[in-house]
């Protein structure tokens, strides 16, 4: 098992914006149960919506702008020379976006530990390689340059999510899965009656990723699988990052799994050049914006998905999770969407829920059993 040490400094968001601003001024804090944590971190104040114009590893010099009192600025983390985050409870609540986490990474982040951490933001950080935890007794053992086990990261998760984490990421596991150097644990849960979800959950379980075979006798709380989703969905914000992670870990020249059953929506960003501020504007941010809305149109028209663009009249030609429920969703189906908003499916009696880019790209990606899309746990 590999062992970790952490030699950069650890950053702990407090409330107190003056000892915030010392440490990123430099100053290390000796830990206490006294600092006192900032709560509800949300992901749109790691990554605000303008950050999100970018999705390469220039979100790493604004990761945390928007952060509560102003302190932190472009630049802040990445030259801190941090590499462990501590703050309160929930951390990562809000939206689904990756690029939150990404952000972390990529400003040299590589542990974050809080309090408790919300479900999509730690999926988002496993898939990427971003360690979390919520062990406030691996702070002074960091701080004494101890040796970490690699397990201790990845102790209470299920088998698929420990594996995720021992392989560096989303990518990596499913490399060594599809080569069959790892692979799910089967499902051996005997017929028992389950709730709508587990039935849909059962039904859609890949059961053999080299043939593609579906479907299990029952599932039970707590068994750790994977789902083929009917329905894949992504917004402009988000079709560009997961396009570039596709790319990357597959190849230019890769094709995009089923294409009848994905979708691409313009639908954030539609009116922004009718309130974008003139700061921001200089900024050159209207122009990266109007890039993602571009970067998604190629590669709907390349792998030849449906896009819901801009309407003739004006505006969104439909907004994506109003889409899925009135014009794609079948009931019993499982809907899979970069939005937070993707649960709204629900109401079709859909198993549905948001992902990150990294969750979203490997549900693209071509394998037999046209799957891809983590579970969550049952």
């Amino acid at each position: 098992m590999t062992d970790l040490r952490f030699s950069g400094r650890i950053l702990f968001l407090t409330e107190d914006p003056e000892l915030l601003r010392k440490q990123l001024a430099g100053e290390n804090l000796d830990w206490t149960e006294s600092i006192p944590l900032r709560d509800n971190i949300s992901t749109d104040e790691i990554t605000p919506g303008w950050v999100c114009f970018y999705y390469d590893e220039t979100l790493g010099r604004y990761s945390m702008v928007g952060l509560k009192g102003g302190v932190v600025e472009r630049d802040s983390i990445k030259n801190g020379g941090f590499e462990v985050i501590v703050s309160g409870l929930s951390k990562g609540c809000g939206s689904s976006r990756e690029t939150a986490p990404y952000s972390e990474l990529t400003a040299g982040i590589r542990l974050v530990i809080a309090k408790s951490i919300e479900k999509i933001y730690g999926q988002n950080s496993q898939n990427i390689g971003l360690l979390t935890s919520t062990d406030f007794g691996l702070i002074p053992r960091i701080l004494r340059g101890e040796s970490i086990p690699m397990e201790e990261f990845t102790a209470g998760l299920d088998t698929i999510s420990a594996d995720i984490v021992r392989a560096g990421g989303l990518f990596a596991y499913n490399q060594k899965r599809l080569a069959g150097e790892l692979s799910p644990p089967a499902i051996t849960t005997k017929p028992r009656s389950m709730t709508l979800v587990e039935k849909i959950i059962a039904k859609n379980a890949v059961r053999d990723a080299s043939t593609g075979a579906l479907g299990v006798p029952a599932v039970a709380p707590g068994d750790a699988l994977f789902v083929r989703s009917d329905v894949r969905f992504s917004h402009e914000y988000v079709t560009p990052m997961a396009d570039s992670l596709f790319r990357s870990a597959l190849g230019p020249d890769a094709s995009v799994t089923d294409p009848k059953s994905v979708f691409t929506f313009r639908d954030h960003l539609t009116f922004l050049g009718d309130v974008m501020s003139e700061d921001k504007r200089k900024m050159g941010l209207l122009d990266e914006a109007n890039g993602l809305a571009t970067t998604q149109a190629s590669f709907s028209k390349k792998h030849g998905l449906r896009l819901y663009g801009e309407s003739e009249k004006g505006g969104s030609e439909a907004i994506c999770h109003n889409a899925v429920v009135e014009d794609l969703a079948m009931p019993g189906d499982v809907v899979i969407g970069t939005d937070s908003h993707t649960c709204m499916a629900g109401v079709l009696g859909c198993f549905a829920f948001g992902v990150g880019s990294t969750d979203m790209a490997n549900a693209w990606r071509p394998c037999a059993s046209s799957c891809g899309a983590r579970c969550v746990r049952a």
